[in-house]
């Protein structure tokens, strides 16, 4: 979540008073890896150790965030640091509903097309795009589609509802024939440890995996998705099938 990121100058200075017991309860609460406690175990500066655990955290994407912010929440947890307390008791760990207007918005712009005709610069093109049996157009991009007076239909599996949901039911076909592991990973946001988790492994099936693994909230969901489109396309229009 951003408002770890925004704060994180303030969280350094209220937790590493008590580094030691904060480092048992995200221990715990399975937060970290016990690689991970190990590590930060063996620091011997303590703010080097809160800053090293909130960028571990921060890597691991929404929903570790938003648990660890819960997690300071409770009181037997903030009780060394007053000023802690205070701060997260006015923090918003909910889930956020869609911003229906902003879905709207971005939808609008994005299907306005530029179609090129011979001899011409173009013409400005708008249309409706709709998904077939209950499912969901992602983005959109568009690739060798064509233009009629009702629009451009575009036919989705019932299962791309929504991005996680669409790669976890096509994750033994991503992970046998996606090639381009590389320029995919460097299309995405992902922290620096993710990225060195991925590229690490011996062969490109199971650097897949691995990346699968990182995907952990919506937005990453989508983010990879929109790589696939791009650098996977006969893949994806096979998965779509």
């Amino acid at each position: 979540m951003d408002i770890l990121l925004k704060n994180k100058i303030e969280l350094i200075r209220w937790l590493k008073s008590d580094w030691n017991i904060i480092l048992q309860h995200v221990q715990v609460h399975e937060l970290i890896t016990t690689t991970e406690y190990d590590n930060l175990k063996s620091m011997t500066v303590p703010t080097d150790v809160v800053i090293n655990l909130l960028d571990i955290i921060h890597g691991k994407g929404e929903n570790v965030c938003r648990n660890f912010l819960n997690l300071l929440k409770n009181d037997d947890v903030n009780e060394f640091s007053p000023e802690l307390r205070k701060w997260i008791k006015t923090v918003d760990t909910s889930v956020q509903k869609p911003d229906k207007d902003c879905e709207k918005r971005e939808a609008k712009r994005s299907i306005q097309e530029t179609a090129n005709t011979a001899g011409q610069s173009g013409i400005q093109v708008t249309c409706k795009i709709s998904a077939t049996d209950g499912g969901h157009v992602f983005s959109p991009i568009i690739t060798g589609s064509t233009l009629s007076s009702n629009g451009i239909n575009i036919n989705m599996p019932a299962n791309c509802k929504y991005y996680q949901k669409f790669l976890k039911a096509n994750t033994g076909q991503l992970v046998q024939k996606v090639k381009n592991i590389d320029p995919i990973i460097d299309d995405l946001d992902l922290h620096s440890e993710s990225v060195a988790n991925v590229r690490a492994n011996p062969t490109r099936q199971m650097k897949m995996r691995e990346l699968l693994d990182c995907v952990n909230c919506e937005s990453i969901a989508k983010d990879l998705v929109n790589a696939l489109f791009k650098l996977e396309e006969s893949l994806m229009k096979e998965l779509q099938k």
